[in-house]
């Protein structure tokens, strides 16, 4: 039973996450690019402050407002890889300006080249958004190196050569920066998509193989979990012992209490199963208010001390509904296979000895013919 409690640890776990990866991860991953781009126009309003290149710090000062406003959106816009593409069209309007007014050399073209990989690290389900993006940077660039020589002096010209190396390193730091936060949010939105795989998976395998009510094995998987256990055993002669459980008069709970109270009965009876059955067991959810066990390498007594658990725990407990207490109690048929068994001979074995225990009183296991 171990791997049914790895697979209820698991569905649970992604369950209890999912709405934390929906609602923080995702918007995380994507603040994180815009707030990247936030910090570099704030260092160029202090850097066109300082140089009192006017144009461009009244640019920076809309750049900062504009990279606010996205960063407040994230929370809002479903599709937020729109807003990315957003911040990537107005860095290439910021360096075609800042080109304009000061010429190459202080090296903001360098944009034009560094947010075409950046564009493309971006997720998005509109496949043709990037290379809109990406062609209008490249065009930008070929225009100012068709039009603007580079010795060009632009409208402020800086003649001071280590200025100008200081501008070229300030942009190359800046540039990288950028483009290591985008690949992080690309990092982050990936480990999010992948995420949401193994929810779906999951939710597939447990579509395929888990009985939504009782959340036990279904009768298709749990005869791949038998073959498994057969293939698996240590040698020709090893021991398994198959079990099939019956909750006694289950009809005339549905009858008396409704179907709602024989539900619950089937839940907890199916809770026990989980509980009690030992970790290298399976149990499942045979057909109605029929139960299937299996415990590899063991013997027909530990496949009575198993049944023995479950009788005594139904023996102690009371349900309530509406009112009214009843009990239930179930009856077993255990048999042992060895893997050359056939093991719908050795299934209907248990079940001739499960309806054996039936005719004889019921509320007991019966483990001979």
């Amino acid at each position: 039973m171990d791997s049914q409690k790895s697979t209820t640890f698991l569905r649970e776990f992604v369950s209890d996450h999912k709405q934390l990866f929906d609602k923080t991860h995702e918007v995380t991953a994507f603040s994180v690019g815009l707030l990247a781009c936030l910090c570099a126009h704030i260092t160029y309003l202090i850097m066109f402050r300082i140089l009192e290149v006017r144009e461009m710090m009244i640019f920076n000062i809309f750049s900062v407002l504009f990279y606010i406003a996205l960063i407040i959106s994230v929370r809002f816009v479903h599709e937020r890889s729109l807003l990315i593409y957003l911040s990537d069209l107005e860095i290439i309007v910021h360096a075609a300006y800042a080109t304009h007014l000061m010429g190459w050399q202080p090296d903001f073209a360098m944009f034009f080249i560094l947010i075409i990989p950046a564009t493309f690290l971006t997720s998005t389900k509109r496949m043709y958004i990037p290379f809109i993006v990406g062609g209008i940077s490249l065009g930008f660039f070929l225009y100012f190196k068709i039009t603007l020589d580079y010795d060009a002096v632009g409208q402020y010209p800086f003649m001071d050569n280590k200025l100008i190396r200081a501008m070229q390193i300030t942009n190359a730091f800046i540039g990288v920066f950028v483009l290591v936060c985008a690949a992080m949010t690309n990092i982050l939105i990936r480990e999010y998509m992948e995420f949401q795989l193994v929810d779906q998976r999951e939710s597939f395998k447990r579509l395929a193989s888990i009985d939504p009510l009782t959340n036990l094995y279904n009768r298709r998987a749990m005869n791949e979990n038998i073959r498994s256990i057969r293939r698996r055993s240590r040698s020709p002669k090893s021991k398994y012992v198959i079990g099939i459980g019956d909750i006694d008069n289950f009809k005339k709970v549905n009858d008396t209490y409704g179907h709602d109270a024989g539900d619950k009965v089937l839940v907890y009876v199916s809770n026990l199963f989980i509980s009690t059955i030992p970790d290298d067991g399976y149990a499942a959810r045979w057909g109605g208010e029929e139960f299937l066990f299996i415990i590899p390498e063991s013997s027909i007594e530990e496949g009575l001390a198993f049944t023995e658990k479950i009788h005594k725990s139904l023996r102690a407990h009371t349900f309530e509904i509406d009112d009214c207490e009843f009990g239930v109690t179930m009856t077993f048929g255990i048999s042992v296979g060895i893997p050359v068994d056939k093991i719908d001979t050795v299934i209907t074995k248990a079940d001739k000895r499960l309806y054996k225990g039936k005719n004889n009183g019921k509320n007991h296991t019966e483990y001979t013919d």
